[in-house]
């Protein structure tokens, strides 16, 4: 261990974190629902497959769909009809978008999304109602695991953007009048997908 890495080492050790106890699923659920966002939580793929499916308008062709091998795999999974998909990357981004998170964040109610090939940023601004699937054993207690998470998954490779979305847009800064839509979708769903594993968050 390097002298900067003892030094990191030695304030972490020391830093208050705020603690978060029982079932991390359910209280990030309650979180991102006080902030408007709307949470379901589903068995396994198949399940979410069939939640799509309800979700989706009849009329609403297309939905944009970022290339996740999870995403895709869930989308061809057997189940009732879905309104046509088209490659996110390739497309207007408008309309019902499906992505997904690297994880999500029990003590604030936020997903955490990220730009990469097939999933442009734009994707969670520009949409009018955006869908992000995560996995239960991806839901940690609190911020600091999150950041622990990140530098195990990409090192020092970190994406150009990170950014923890905790709700659908809103604004109270035109004509002092709550707003939701101004500036990114009017509907946040976070769908959990399995079950959560305790060993996932320490």
């Amino acid at each position: 261990m390097s002298t900067r890495d003892a030094a990191y080492a030695a304030i972490a050790a020391t830093r208050p974190r705020v603690q978060v106890t029982g079932d991390v699923v359910e209280q990030f659920m309650a979180q991102l629902g006080k902030q408007g966002g709307q949470c379901h939580r589903v068995r396994d793929d198949g399940a979410a497959r069939a939640w799509l499916a309800s979700l989706a308008r009849a009329d609403e062709t297309p939905i944009l769909s970022t290339e996740d091998r999870w995403l895709q795999r869930v989308l061809t999974l057997p189940g009732p009809a879905l309104p046509r998909c088209v490659p996110a990357a390739s497309s207007p981004l408008t309309g019902l978008a499906l992505t997904t998170a690297i994880a999500a964040v029990a003590e604030t109610g936020s997903l955490l999304l990220h730009p990469r090939a097939g999933a442009p940023m734009g994707l969670n601004f520009l949409s009018d109602r955006l869908v992000v699937l995560v996995r239960a054993a991806d839901v940690l207690r609190n911020l600091e695991d999150l950041w622990v998470r990140v530098r195990a998954e990409f090192g020092v490779d970190t994406p150009r953007a990170l950014s923890l979305v905790s709700g659908p847009s809103s604004s109270g800064d035109i004509g002092m009048q709550f707003a939701t839509g101004v500036h990114g979708p009017i509907e946040l769903h976070a769908l959990i997908v399995g079950d959560h594993d305790p060993q996932a968050t320490g």
